[in-house]
Formats: C-alpha cells, structure tokens, sequence
C-alpha cells in the first residue's frame, strides 16, 4: 500500500478552516471541494493514458488521452458526496458509482445500506472518496467490495486520516495495488472512534444533523 500525503500550504490553510468549529455548512462545503480538487492533483498522478496525435493549427502533436476503460469514482455515502465535484472536474469523463456505509457507533463496524456500481469492474482503476479515514473499517469494506467486482487497483483520497486507520487498512489489504492520498495524518482516535483533532462528523458538518 502506497501512502501519500499532500503537503502543501494551501491545503493546510483550507484544512485550518474546515477544522474551526465555527465554519458555516455552506463554507465547509465550499472549501471541501476546493480541497478535493487539490488532492485529485495527487491521486490522479497514476491514471492510466494512452498516446495519442492530434493536429493544432501549426503541426501535428502527441499527447495522452485517458485510456478505456474509464475510471470509476466511488464516494462513500453520504459524506463522500461533498467530495465528488471536486473530482468529477478533473476527471469529467469518468463513470461515478455509489457505495452507501454506515458505521455502528457502539461495535465501530461498517455496514452497507446501498450500492450503486458495475457489476464488473475488471481491469478498472478505482477512486474511493471518503473524507475520513478513522478506524478503516468502512475504508476497508469500499475497496475489497471493488476489488471482489474485478477491479485492479484502487486509490482512496481522504482529508484525514488517524494513524490507526492508516494501520488497519494496510494490514487488511495487503499485496493489493491500492493508494491512499491524504491532506493531512493527525495525532489520534478518541475512545468513540472519532479523529483527534480532527474536524468533528464530516457529513454532519456538510449537510447538517439527520
């Protein structure tokens, strides 16, 4: 498993934003897409291409296209969809699948409520969006569910990560071609599973308490 963090100042000055409990939903909503759209930068680095000539009005040219089949994103539901616009404008011809989760707040475990995705994903690259990765149980469960549809390698971009989480997941999913892209790793899990100091619940936060 490859872990790469983006460092770079504007996404921790817009992580710094998020974070204050004083943020507006609709601020934090913003600001999670304009972060998400700093991070696909990062997890897009290895999206496959193919080579390509096109004409300009001077000479011919060669380039790259995005090869087929085409990427799929996957936002974890329901706090992944904050995430997707920020995605989809980088990569505006790739397929959107949905993969609903929730986690038992006493157990910690993740359960699957919903999924909307190919039946077969052989020879796709993947994109897992979830803005927290905290205990890995849910992070964990989105990409085994691709990879069990024949998906062959799987990037998951979060804002957060616990060091713990970071644990979990690479521990599960070893000898899998998967990368985990982060804004930032923090200091810790609190006794609820909840990332310290994190930024509170991300889907709370961006649509309100349901």
């Amino acid at each position: 498993m490859r872990v790469h963090v983006a460092d770079h100042p504007l996404i921790t000055h817009k992580l710094t934003v998020l974070r204050d409990k004083t943020t507006t939903s609709p601020m934090f909503r913003a600001l999670v897409e304009e972060l998400m759209t700093l991070l696909a930068y990062e997890g897009t680095r290895n999206v496959r291409v193919e080579d390509v000539v096109v004409e300009t009005p001077v000479a011919e040219a060669h380039g790259v296209k995005i090869s087929d089949p085409r990427p799929l994103i996957v936002p974890i539901l329901r706090a992944g969809l904050g995430m997707l616009e920020g995605m989809v404008k980088l990569l505006p011809t790739a397929e959107v699948g949905f993969l609903g989760m929730a986690r038992n707040e006493e157990t910690l475990q993740p359960t699957t409520y919903a999924e909307r995705l190919p039946d077969d994903l052989s020879d796709r690259q993947c994109f897992v969006l979830d803005p927290m990765l905290a205990t890995g149980g849910s992070l964990t469960a989105a990409i085994e569910y691709l990879f069990d549809r024949g998906a062959v390698d799987v990037t998951a971009i979060c804002i957060l990560a616990a060091p713990e989480g970071l644990a979990a997941v690479e521990k599960a999913l070893a000898g899998r071609e998967v990368t985990i892209v982060l804004g930032a790793v923090d200091e810790r899990l609190d006794d609820q599973g909840y990332i310290v100091p994190g930024l509170g619940d991300a889907g709370d936060r961006l649509y309100g308490l349901v």
